[in-house]
């Protein structure tokens, strides 16, 4: 009787194959974003070219609120980043995410750009859920109607 042997290597193919997947999964899931945020740009009639901000941008999370900062809609990465799930985070203001290691002069910035009507890129310091600190880079775009009045937030989120 004849013993055969097979050699254990690397499945190359199986990775390749799992990293395609991952990407087609994160494809859709910005083509979901991209879409529910096209219906709100629908809605309220924003100016802004959705998509062009989108994929130009670097991010992890996306923070939609309305002009008041009230929270409106949170997109997964957000989810992952901070541990707190959408639903939670409705109605809520991103301040939740800030305690005694923010920068004060930071938070300043961001709310005199805001009152004007500027875009904001700032990097805080944020709490996760449980509690950890992460260094947070946030772009935050005015999204304004055909009259150009604001009337909401979106923030571009990612860990630095």
């Amino acid at each position: 009787m004849r013993t055969v042997t097979l050699q254990r290597g690397p499945l190359l193919c199986w990775d390749i194959y799992a990293m395609y997947l991952i990407k087609q999964g994160e494809h859709f899931t910005k083509q979901l974003e991209l879409e529910l945020l096209n219906s709100y740009r629908e809605k309220f009639n924003w100016t802004i070219d959705i998509e062009a901000l989108i994929e130009t941008a670097h991010y992890e999370a996306l923070v939609l609120t309305d002009y008041k900062q009230d929270i409106c809609w949170v997109n997964k990465g957000f989810t992952k980043m901070t541990g707190y799930s959408a639903k939670y985070t409705k109605g809520k203001k991103p301040n939740f995410l800030q305690g005694a290691n923010t920068c004060k002069e930071t938070l300043h910035s961001i709310r005199t750009h805001l009152k004007q009507g500027k875009v904001v890129n700032e990097t805080v310091v944020n709490y996760r859920k449980n509690g950890e600190t992460y260094d947070c880079a946030i772009q935050i775009v005015p999204l304004r109607n055909a009259q150009l009045e604001v009337t909401h937030l979106l923030a571009l989120e990612h860990r630095v």
